[in-house]
């Protein structure tokens, strides 16, 4: 039976054109769409790993921040940038790193 969060996440996902949509952005929109954001990113991570949301890239995000002395200090932040399932991009998800040198 379609979830209503489900069938959310993937009208996002599918709406957002090729370049696809950051996790946080389609988190937050359902946020305020009344869904909770936790159920939301579980949603998420099972629809990877079904192979019905595929990334297709990633937006880093830099936060600066001054530390305890008064200097910068600077955060990176990756999301996945996502797409409905595609055969032509789900290879990606195979990276066998345990191979590189």
């Amino acid at each position: 039976m379609p979830s209503p969060v489900v069938d959310a996440i993937l009208e996002l996902a599918d709406g957002a054109g090729p370049s696809g949509i950051a996790m946080g952005t389609i988190v937050d929109t359902l946020e305020r769409r009344g869904f909770v954001a936790e159920q939301v990113e579980t949603e998420i991570w099972e629809l990877l790993g079904r192979r019905r949301l595929t990334p297709t890239g990633f937006v880093c995000r830099t936060i600066k921040r001054k530390g305890l002395e008064g200097e910068i200090l600077r955060t990176r932040l990756y999301e996945f940038m996502l797409v409905p399932w595609s055969s032509a991009l789900d290879r990606q998800l195979e990276l066998e790193l345990e191979n590189r040198t």
